[in-house]
């Protein structure tokens, strides 16, 4: 399945989930399960308070969100979610290759999550995994953040910190990526104030490929704190729908843009279906791609503070390039 936002996600997956081991048994094996650390606390989790370890030592995790926030904050997961390796930005590829894959979409491999003896399961409450929360719970206790779409995308890598008790490091990530912020905004303030910016993805739906409206994609998220001016494109959509889907010949409603976002894969090949659009000759003389205004990016759904520092590097480079013609 593409590594997509939540939303299109949840509505690519699978709507069942393959049960391949039964509740009993998953009960059975949790008690084989070590405890870690005598200590534990409770902590605020889409299913009420939990009580987890208090330094989690296995920690499985289900989301890809969760995973890269881990990873950031110093833990290494025993196991983890399979999006397909294209997907995973270049900065966690060696550890996610490393860790045991334990679900793909909505199919959760339950037997192997237990075989892992976690003492912590994390992840995001989507349809698919909150429909598993119970046999998971048996499993370990299971910590997931609360899946809405209206919060700050810093309310996924807060959550995940606070699971795994790493304030700290969640404290240095976030100096980190606003001290960031700033210096870009200051550096590029010309740029930023006169060119304008579109976000596209390829689409899942025949023949189509999205436009995001700015607030409803990480990049947009970005250059709206950056200060940054959006095209029509972007700007005319609704954001309670978030994208908007349009045919691939219809690649001239980008026309006004100075800058194309878009998402790649980790390798640099398009991601999505997208080189069905890049392929026409509506879009090869769009003057933001003659002026060498196409910017792709592995980071495009950004859910850590990483990916959104590898968002703001990405955005960074091209204004660079502008302000050195």
């Amino acid at each position: 399945m593409p590594r997509n936002t939540l939303l299109h996600r949840i509505a690519a997956a699978a709507t069942g989930i393959a049960l391949v081991a039964s509740l009993a048994a998953c009960s059975a094996q949790a008690t084989d399960t070590p405890t870690t650390s005598a200590d534990t606390r409770v902590v605020a989790t889409a299913h009420g308070d939990i009580t987890v370890p208090a330094a989690p030592q296995r920690v499985v995790s289900l989301q890809s969100w969760t995973t890269e926030s881990l990873i950031d904050l110093g833990v290494t997961p025993v196991g983890v979610e399979d999006p397909g390796e294209q997907y995973v930005p270049a900065r966690y590829l060696d550890t996610w290759k490393a860790a045991d894959k334990v679900t793909s979409g909505a199919e959760i491999d339950f037997e192997k999550i237990a075989a892992l003896k976690p003492d912590l399961i994390v992840g995001v409450a989507v349809p698919y995994l909150d429909k598993a929360y119970e046999k998971l719970s048996a499993i370990a206790p299971t910590a997931f953040v609360k899946w809405d779409d209206t919060k700050p995308w810093t309310s996924y890598p807060d959550a995940t910190a606070d699971f795994v008790n790493r304030p700290d490091q969640l404290a240095q990530l976030e100096k980190k990526y606003e001290e960031r912020l700033d210096e870009v905004k200051s550096k590029y303030a010309t740029e930023l104030s006169t060119l304008k910016w579109d976000i596209i993805q390829g689409g899942f739906d025949a023949g189509n490929y999205w436009i995001y409206a700015p607030a409803a994609s990480p990049a947009g998220q970005v250059l709206t704190a950056l200060g940054a001016q959006f095209a029509s494109a972007s700007a005319s959509v609704d954001l309670a729908a978030k994208t908007r889907s349009v045919s691939y010949e219809q690649a001239d409603l980008l026309s006004d843009a100075d800058v194309i976002v878009c998402y790649q894969n980790n390798d640099g090949s398009p991601a999505n279906n997208i080189d069905q659009l890049f392929a026409l000759p509506a879009w090869k003389s769009l003057p933001a791609v003659t002026s060498g205004g196409l910017v792709g990016t592995s980071d495009f759904l950004a859910g850590s503070y990483s990916d959104f520092l590898g968002l703001l590097q990405t955005i960074e480079d091209h204004l660079a390039s502008v302000a050195g013609r």
